[in-house]
């Protein structure tokens, strides 16, 4: 992926996920952290570098836990699903642990890198590296909210990246909204991400814009033809 997305992915997905240090259910009841990454099943969560929160009770604030207190938060969580629909900070006081930003990070990385792999294997994103960075964050947004495995099925979108036409991407891009009003924010965004990356490949052999550049929140616009 081109530098300016991997440098502003966290930033980009923020407000759209929050950041989270302990573990919660999301709206499905799956225990997540970070930026929302799902730590779902167990063996997920065991293999981070949890933490003790500064908390009253706590004797050793930032000592590394365990792997069975680890284990044991995680599956604390997991049997209260009634809190899957109150949001994270529903979950803050039955957590003792937490992961440190330098995790997180880690974290973010570590999905983002897994979840481009997976993309350019699948025949209508092999292009991947060409496109505009606009066109890559969307595509890597779309990923990260509901994993990479089913994009190269949605036809008229993979249909639309196959073929750099990313106009039509755009109008194909929307994640069902329907139970999960969270994630309209970032249907907005990834419109608004391919119709720039639309504007930047027209402009581009003019020198109006670079593909390497993430023009997004600004619009990019097609130049005009006379």
């Amino acid at each position: 992926m081109h530098t300016s997305v991997n440098q502003s992915f966290r930033a980009f997905n923020e407000p759209f996920e929050g950041v989270v240090r302990f573990m919660y259910l999301d709206i499905l009841g799956l225990v997540t952290v970070g930026v929302g990454n799902l730590i779902d099943p167990i063996s997920a969560a065991l293999s981070l570098p949890f933490q003790y929160k500064n908390k009253p009770g706590i004797k050793t604030p930032g000592a590394p836990a365990a792997t069975n207190v680890i284990e044991a938060e995680w599956k604390l969580l997991k049997g209260k699903q009634e809190l899957a629909k109150l949001g994270h900070r529903a979950c803050e006081k039955f957590t003792n642990l937490e992961l440190s930003d330098d995790s997180i990070n880690k974290l973010i990385q570590n999905r983002l890198q897994q979840n481009e792999s997976f993309l350019k294997r699948q025949k209508p994103f092999k292009n991947f590296d060409n496109w505009p960075a606009d066109a890559q964050m969307g595509i890597l947004s779309m990923a990260w909210a509901m994993g990479p495995g089913n994009l190269h099925k949605w036809t008229l979108f993979a249909g639309a990246c196959e073929r750099m036409d990313f106009d039509v991407a755009a109008d194909n891009c929307r994640i069902r909204e329907a139970g999960n009003p969270g994630v309209i924010p970032r249907n907005k965004a990834n419109i608004h991400l391919f119709q720039n990356a639309a504007a930047v490949l027209a402009g581009e052999a003019d020198g109006f814009y670079q593909i390497s550049t993430l023009y997004y929140p600004v619009w990019a616009m097609k130049p005009m033809v006379f």
